[in-house]
């Protein structure tokens, strides 16, 4: 089975996940999954062609360099999913200077074939604060004090994956998890793994 775990920057994907395996545990239910980042599995995709060393690179490169890494990276992930479960962290949308992109487009769906699309969401407000603590890790860039900027966000996501869907039957699930509500949101999202 592939999951597809989506959600603006700093809405806690990989935090409900983790909670979610404790609570799997805690009730002696065997979750068999890999929880992969698909941003990983293009840098990995990008090495193997010796394309590029480090992910900053992979931005560098044409449009048609790098959508052949996100192909790549689908196939290999769905051939994963073909013999293992799988949830993957990625983003529905993408935004950008000139709009938001698919975070999965038409080339990217069609070699994943997911089985469920979650969408992550939480209050304007809570995702600030999630993403102010992320401030001081190195490996995290968040915008901040932007309200207006994640409700868009999180309403391009509810509305870009619908479009997943109706391209790939996939059924939506959506998980709201204002903050204080962790445990309400793993055990919705341990309903879509078991």
């Amino acid at each position: 089975m592939l999951v597809v775990m989506t959600g603006v920057p700093g809405v806690g994907k990989s935090t409900v996940v983790k909670k979610a395996f404790e609570k799997a545990e805690k009730k002696d239910i065997k979750l068999d999954y890999e929880f992969l980042n698909f941003g990983d599995m293009m840098l990995k995709s990008a090495k193997s062609m010796g394309l590029v060393e480090h992910r900053d690179e992979m931005r560098s490169l044409p449009i048609e360099k790098q959508r052949e890494i996100q192909k790549g990276a689908a196939v290999e992930i769905r051939t994963m999913a073909d013999d293992k479960n799988i949830i993957l962290d990625t983003h529905a949308s993408i935004e950008t200077p000139k709009g938001y992109i698919p975070g999965m487009p038409e080339w990217v769906l069609r070699e994943l074939k997911p089985d469920v699309i979650v969408v992550l969401e939480s209050r304007p407000e809570d995702v600030n604060k999630f993403r102010k603590k992320d401030i001081g890790d190195d490996f995290r860039r968040r915008e901040v004090d932007n309200l207006e900027g994640i409700e868009r966000h999180q309403s391009v996501n509810r509305s870009i994956a619908m479009a997943y869907s109706v391209f790939t039957g996939t059924p939506i699930k959506v998980i709201w998890k204002p903050e204080g509500t962790l445990p309400q949101a793993a055990e919705t999202l341990l309903e879509v793994l078991k």
